[in-house]
């Protein structure tokens, strides 16, 4: 997940200069196993005070990255297309960016080397989608949301009686969730396709939403006093509860909930750690972490999450239905990850590295 735009946060204390080449070579020249014989080997890291270099005939696919207030796109053997600085925030998608300031009037989209592509006039706080030629804007209010095209027409709005308070993204899909308690699945062409109201909790508000890649699934955590954990499965046009669980959480901000790639499982933030529920099986666990979750990302082959401390990090990299793989402090308040197969990248200021998961 990107960094929320619903969330106010303290910006990260500076660090030495040099610690990300020591956590580097501290990876490379002392691997920590962590589990059945797995240990992180560093591959590479990239000083991003550098422009990219990379060249047009790159083979490898490209991805975002943020470090920090830097950001850009590399690939998976270290060659770097662009590298920008941050303004007040980002939308980064595979297909571009949009780097916008504190207050829009007109949003700039740019593509993965730092190239312009359009430019139109901006309705709020700029939300890209899966498809490059389409994006959102949420009112600066949140009360409402548009879908726009490249070219400024804004393609449908809808209003809210209620703040948005979450927002998860799912092919031409969205999952909107309202301060009210209520949420609903947009279609692509702007029209509520199905609404559920939450009835849990002494206050009713929505704190977290999820879509699943497949489409098939959604789920959100809800309520004050209590809170739980609601997951729905769609049968045809519509959506059935098929787990309700109560959580022990007080959480009072957006909460971070997401399904694996696979959509197998349900990572769900909680306030000692993280929950992993396995949706076929309706079981769950829990992965004790310190901190407040910021990031959470994951493949096939493993899955790794960022919890933020009062000073620096930790890193927690784990297969849902397996042991810990790696666990290990951060002395770096902010910390961007990104999990592609077994290849872990971490974004810390300044600096972007690359270390894979290794057995045996």
């Amino acid at each position: 997940m990107s960094e929320s735009i619903f969330r106010n946060r303290r910006r990260g204390r500076a660090f030495w200069l040099a610690l990300p080449v020591l956590l580097f070579a501290y990876l490379l020249f002392f691997p920590h196993p962590g589990g059945k014989e797995s240990t992180m080997r560093a591959v590479w890291v990239k000083d991003l005070s550098k422009p990219g270099t990379a060249t047009s005939s790159a083979a490898q696919p490209q991805w975002p990255f943020r470090a920090g207030d830097r950001f850009g796109y590399a690939d998976l053997e270290g060659n770097l297309y662009y590298v920008g600085r941050r303004l007040h925030n980002l939308s980064l998608s595979n297909a571009g960016f949009i780097n916008y300031g504190s207050v829009p009037d007109h949003i700039v989209f740019m593509n993965p080397r730092g190239e312009f592509e359009f430019s139109i006039k901006s309705f709020g706080y700029p939300l890209l989608g899966p498809d490059p030629d389409v994006l959102y804007s949420i009112n600066t209010d949140r009360s409402g949301l548009k879908r726009i095209d490249i070219d400024g027409a804004v393609l449908w709005s809808l209003n809210f009686t209620a703040p948005l308070t979450s927002i998860a993204l799912a092919g031409e899909e969205v999952l909107i969730g309202l301060m009210d308690g209520r949420a609903l699945v947009v279609g692509a062409e702007g029209r509520a396709l199905y609404q559920y109201v939450s009835e849990t909790g002494r206050i009713g508000v929505t704190l977290g939403t999820a879509y699943s890649e497949d489409r098939n699934q959604i789920a959100f955590v809800s309520g004050i006093d209590p809170q739980r954990l609601e997951v729905l499965q769609r049968r045809e046009a519509e959506f059935t509860t098929e787990l309700i669980m109560e959580l022990s959480s007080d959480f009072r901000r957006e909460v971070q909930l997401q399904f694996s790639p696979d959509s197998r499982f349900l990572y769900f933030e909680i306030e000692d750690g993280l929950g992993v529920l396995d949706v076929r099986k309706n079981t769950v666990s829990r992965l004790i972490g310190q901190g407040m979750l910021s990031l959470l990302d994951g493949s096939d082959r493993c899955t790794a999450a960022a919890f933020r401390r009062e000073a620096g990090s930790q890193l927690l990299i784990f297969r849902p239905l397996e042991s810990k793989l790696f666990n290990r402090e951060l002395a770096a308040e902010r910390v961007y990850l990104k999990v592609l197969g077994n290849s872990v990248i971490l974004g810390l200021d300044g600096f972007l590295l690359r270390a894979d998961l290794v057995q045996g």
